[in-house]
């Protein structure tokens, strides 16, 4: 006797053909090594406090991503309970850290003030941002050279990754889009292209909670001093001597997935 029954999946892919839907190409093997798309990773935790007492002020943790080509993802939580603000960021850059995209939400002591999301294409930003009033669009041109601040100190490392050799003639400038943080929730975060000089202090090895580390000595302003290390431009420690302001890395933590 033939056998006339059709398995079910047979019958609906059949189904499928007949009426002109997509058919789901069978899942390919589940990878059981490493993520392809991670090259390196690491995590941290940063201590805000007074540099005259060492009054604590608030606390940020960050997860740094480094990828195949290069390009870097940071994902940023902050929390200054000083000022009542919490703000989430997540930024990504190139191999070279010149911005690709950026994403900010902000909360501060008047309420939520928005977020705001920005795309980099050549010379062109576009930023959307959207909050209590409403939403705004900004369409400017930016350099080759500059950064994104959106006020988190995980990524103030980044804003020097065009710094020039101590022995340099070139006139020692950064471009900072920087975002808009105040307490005023009519203000949307949206940014300003802020030329800000620096300069190279030197070479030196700082010991935090964290362990020890050799970094570049920045002072940015005249008023910021900050410690970068590494080549994810790792923020180690930066003071504001005027505001009585020390942001330092209490934890580290980094796998390198490239070995495995």
């Amino acid at each position: 006797m033939t056998n006339y029954l059709i398995p079910l999946r047979i019958l609906l892919f059949g189904l499928a053909l007949f009426a002109g839907l997509p058919v789901l190409a069978q899942s390919p093997p589940e990878s059981a090594g490493p993520n392809i798309n991670l090259v390196r990773e690491a995590a941290g935790r940063y201590l805000y406090r007074t540099l005259s007492d060492g009054r604590e002020r608030g606390r940020e943790q960050f997860q740094l991503l480094v990828h195949p080509d290069g390009s870097r993802t940071l994902m940023i939580w902050h929390d200054l309970w000083a000022r009542d603000a919490q703000f989430t960021v997540v930024l990504r850059v190139a191999a070279s850290f010149r911005p690709l995209n950026a994403f900010a939400s902000y909360w501060v002591a008047n309420g939520y003030k928005g977020s705001a999301t920005f795309n980099v294409q050549g010379n062109h930003l576009t930023a959307i941002a959207t909050g209590p009033g409403g939403q705004l669009t900004q369409d400017i041109e930016v350099p080759e050279h500059f950064s994104i601040g959106t006020h988190p100190v995980s990524g103030d490392g980044w804003h020097l990754w065009y710094a020039q050799p101590a022995d340099s003639k070139e006139t020692r400038m950064i471009n900072l889009y920087s975002l808009e943080a105040t307490a005023d929730i009519d203000k949307p975060p949206l940014g300003t292209l802020v030329p800000m000089p620096y300069e190279i202090v030197g070479d030196e090895t700082i010991t935090t909670p964290a362990g020890e580390f050799a970094t570049t000595h920045y002072r940015l302003a005249g008023s910021s001093d900050l410690w970068v290390s590494g080549p994810d431009r790792l923020m180690v420690r930066m003071i504001q001597e005027k505001f009585d302001r020390e942001y330092l890395l209490v934890d580290y933590s980094a796998k390198d997935w490239s070995s495995q």
